[in-house]
C-alpha cells in the first residue's frame, strides 16, 4: 500500500523539528512581549530562519548551503514537508478564525461594493507594475494576494496555487508587512483630513490594511466604533481568500498536465479547487454555525483559543522554513523590485477604497459604484494589453537569458515558444534543464499520478512538443529499482529530490536472434555505478544506453527529464537468465541475459503521450 504523502517519514523529522522549533520560539517570544501590531510571530520566525541561514549558526546546526531544494542537506525533506503539508493544515485551520457576527446590512453592502472593485483592480495594477519591473509573475501574485486579502496568511495560502518559490514567499511576507506598518503610521491622519467618521474610517482600515492585527489596530485608532468596523470588513476580506485562490488556480492551470481540458466550467472549477481550500470553507462554515449555536460557551471559546495557538505555531513554522531558504543574495536580488510592486498595490488599494468609502459617507453611493466600475474596467483593459501572454513570454525569455531559475510552467512556455521559432538544440535543452526548479505544488500532479512506469515508479508528462521532445517528471518510491533497460529515445535528466543511483551496462555479446522476435540471448557488463549528485545532468543515448536506476534511502526521489523524439523502435528490457542481485555487482561483472521488448508505458513506442492521463481521468 502506497504511503500517504501527508504522513512524514523518518527523513522528514530533522527539518520538521527545526522549523516547528523556530516557529514555537517565535510565538513564545512575541507572546512574552506587550501586545503590538508592529511585531508579528510570522515575521519573527521568518527573520530567525534567515538569521540562522546567513550567520555562523548555520554551521552550528549543520545547515548546508542553499540550493534549489536544499538537497542534499539533512533538513531538505522535512522543510519540503513543512512547506507543503503543514502549510495546507494551517490554511484549513484558518477557517475557524473567520468571524461573521459583526456583519449588518449596510456594512455588507459597502464592503461588497468596495471590495468588488478594489480587490481585482489591485491584482491588475500589481501585474502591470510587475511586467514593467520584470518581476516574476508568481511573486507578483503573492504580493498582490497579501495586499488584497490578509498579509502573510494569504501569501502562504496562495503560494501553492500560483507556482512560487519559498524565497519569494519570504520576500512577499516582508513586503506586505512593511505596508501594514506604513498604514498604522498614516491612515488616521488621512481619515481626519478628509473628515471620515470612526465607523467609515474603521471600514476603510479593514478593507485596505492587509495584516489582520494591523487592520484592527488602525481601526481602533479611529475611535470607539472604528475597531469593530475594521474587524467586520477585515473578516469579509478573509472570506474572499477561497474565491481568490480558485481564480488564481484557474488562471494558472494552463501548465498542469491534465490532458484534454474539460469543456464544462463547473468541472474546470472543481479541477482547479485546491483540497485545502475545501477544508478552509468547511471550517469557516463551522465557525459561523458554532458562533450562532454555542457562542460564548466555555468549551467553544477554549476550542477557538486552542485553534488560534496551533495555527500561530504552524504558520510560524512555515515562515521559519521559508527563512531557512532566504539567503542574503536572494533578498537583495528581488526585494527592491517587489517592494515597488507592493508600494503600488498598497497605494492603489488604499486610495481606491478610501475614495469610494468617502463617497458613500457623503451619501453618494452611486458615485462610489461608478468610481469602482471605472477603476476596475480601466485596470483590466490595461492588464489585458500590457500584461498579456506576449509580455509574459518576453519576460521569461529575458530571465532565461540572465540565468534565472525556471519553474515547470515557465519551462513549458519557453520550450513551446522556442520550438515554434527554431529547432531545439542540445545547448538550449541542457540550459533549460539546468535552470529548471519546480515551484511549490508543481510536482503534486506527478506525485499523485495514476500512471505507472514499472515497479515503485510513476511519471507524468508536463509538455510534449511537435518535434517529439517532451518534459517529464518521474517519481520513484523509496528503494525502488528499475529493470535493466534502454529507452527508445534520447534522455537528458537530473535528480531534484531525494537520491538516485545509476548503474550503466554495455552489451558485450549477442548470441543471435533479435528483440523484435520476442527474446534474444545476450551478455552484458557493468561498466559504472554512481550515486548522482543533486541536480547533476545525466544523458542517455537512446537504445545504446543500458542502465538501472535506484531510489536510495527511505524517502521518494524525483527526477526531471527532457525526452527526445522516438527512434521508431521499442525500448530494450534485459533480464538475467539466472537470479542475480544487480545492485551487489562489481564494476566489470558480466551477466548472461535475455533481451525483450520493453512494454512498459512510454517505452514501447507510445511516446511521452503515455504520460498524460486520459480525459476521463482528468
Amino acid at each position: 500500500m502506497k504511503r500517504p504523502q501527508w504522513l512524514p517519514t523518518r527523513s522528514d523529522a530533522p527539518g520538521v523539528v527545526l522549523a516547528v522549533g523556530i516557529g514555537a520560539l517565535a510565538v513564545a517570544a512575541v507572546r512574552s512581549l506587550p501586545p503590538s501590531p508592529l511585531i508579528s510571530d510570522v515575521l519573527v520566525a521568518l527573520v530567525l530562519g534567515a538569521l540562522i541561514l546567513n550567520t555562523p549558526l548555520a554551521r552550528l546546526v549543520r545547515l548546508g548551503p542553499v540550493g534549489k531544494e536544499r538537497e542534499p542537506d539533512v533538513y531538505a525533506s522535512g522543510l519540503r514537508f513543512t512547506g507543503k503539508w503543514l502549510l495546507r493544515l494551517s490554511i484549513v485551520l484558518m477557517g475557524l478564525k473567520v468571524q461573521t457576527s459583526f456583519f449588518g446590512k449596510t456594512e455588507i453592502a459597502t464592503i461588497f461594493v468596495v471590495a468588488a472593485a478594489s480587490v481585482p483592480s489591485t491584482f491588475f495594477v500589481s501585474h502591470l507594475l510587475g511586467v514593467a519591473l520584470r518581476v516574476r509573475r508568481p511573486l507578483v501574485d503573492l504580493v498582490a494576494g497579501g495586499t488584497m486579502i490578509c498579509g502573510a496568511s494569504a501569501v502562504n495560502a496562495i503560494a501553492p496555487a500560483c507556482g512560487a518559490h519559498r524565497e519569494e514567499q519570504g520576500v512577499a511576507i516582508g513586503v506586505t508587512f512593511l505596508f501594514s506598518v506604513t498604514a498604522m503610521l498614516s491612515f488616521r491622519s488621512i481619515a481626519l483630513a478628509i473628515g471620515l467618521d470612526p465607523s467609515f474610517a474603521g471600514l476603510w482600515s479593514g478593507l485596505a490594511v492587509n495584516d489582520l492585527s494591523s487592520a484592527i489596530a488602525v481601526g481602533a485608532q479611529m475611535g470607539e466604533s472604528g475597531g469593530v468596523m475594521a474587524a467586520a470588513s477585515k473578516s469579509a476580506r478573509i472570506l474572499l481568500l477561497a474565491p481568490v485562490l480558485v481564480a488564481i488556480a484557474l488562471a494558472r492551470r494552463e501548465a498542469r498536465p491534465s490532458g484534454a481540458r474539460p469543456k464544462a466550467l463547473t468541472k474546470s472549477v472543481v479541477d482547479a479547487l485546491p483540497g485545502f481550500i475545501v477544508g478552509y470553507v468547511v471550517f469557516a462554515i463551522a465557525r459561523a454555525a458554532g458562533d450562532r449555536v454555542v457562542g460564548g460557551a466555555a468549551a467553544w471559546t477554549a476550542l477557538l483559543d486552542a485553534n488560534r495557538f496551533v495555527l500561530d505555531v504552524l504558520m510560524s513554522a512555515v515562515a521559519a522554513g521559508i527563512g531557512l531558504h532566504l539567503s542574503v543574495r536572494t533578498i537583495l536580488g528581488s526585494s527592491a523590485r517587489a517592494l515597488v510592486v507592493g508600494a503600488g498595490a498598497s497605494l492603489w488599494m488604499a486610495g481606491l477604497s478610501v475614495t469610494m468609502i468617502a463617497s458613500v459617507a457623503r451619501g453618494a453611493a452611486g458615485a462610489a459604484a461608478a468610481i469602482g466600475a471605472l477603476a476596475l474596467a480601466a485596470t483590466f483593459a490595461l492588464y489585458r494589453v500590457l500584461a498579456g501572454t506576449k509580455a509574459r513570454v518576453r519576460a521569461i525569455e529575458q530571465r532565461f537569458g540572465a540565468g534565472e531559475l525556471l519553474t515547470l510552467e515557465e519551462a513549458t512556455v519557453l520550450l513551446e515558444q522556442r520550438e515554434r521559432d527554431a529547432a531545439l538544440d542540445d545547448a538550449f535543452l541542457r540550459r533549460v534543464l539546468d535552470l529548471l526548479s519546480p515551484s511549490i505544488g508543481e510536482l503534486i500532479p506527478a506525485r499523485t499520478s495514476p500512471l505507472g512506469h514499472g515497479e515503485g515508479c510513476r511519471w507524468l508528462t508536463y509538455w510534449e512538443g511537435a518535434s517529439g521532445w517532451a518534459l517529464v517528471a518521474v517519481v520513484r518510491e523509496a528503494g525502488s529499482v528499475t529493470p535493466i533497460h534502454a529507452h527508445p529515445h534520447r534522455m537528458l535528466g537530473k535528480a531534484i529530490e531525494g537520491r538516485l543511483e545509476e548503474l550503466r551496462f554495455r552489451e558485450v555479446e549477442r548470441d543471435g536472434g533479435a528483440p523484435a522476435s520476442g527474446r534474444a540471448p545476450c551478455s552484458i557488463e557493468l561498466v559504472s555505478r554512481a550515486v548522482l549528485a543533486h541536480e547533476e545532468l545525466v544523458e542517455a543515448d537512446g537504445l545504446a544506453t543500458l542502465h538501472v536506476v535506484r531510489a536510495v534511502g527511505d524517502a521518494p526521489a524525483i527526477d526531471i527529464q527532457l525526452r527526445g523524439p522516438e527512434v521508431g523502435l521499442p525500448g530494450r528490457l534485459i533480464r538475467p537468465r539466472d537470479p542475480v542481485d544487480v545492485l551487489s555487482l562489481d564494476v566489470g561483472a558480466r551477466i548472461s541475459a535475455v533481451e525483450e521488448i520493453d512494454v512498459r508505458p512510454g517505452q514501447s513506442g507510445d511516446g511521452a503521450a503515455a504520460g498524460r492521463p486520459s480525459p476521463e481521468a482528468a
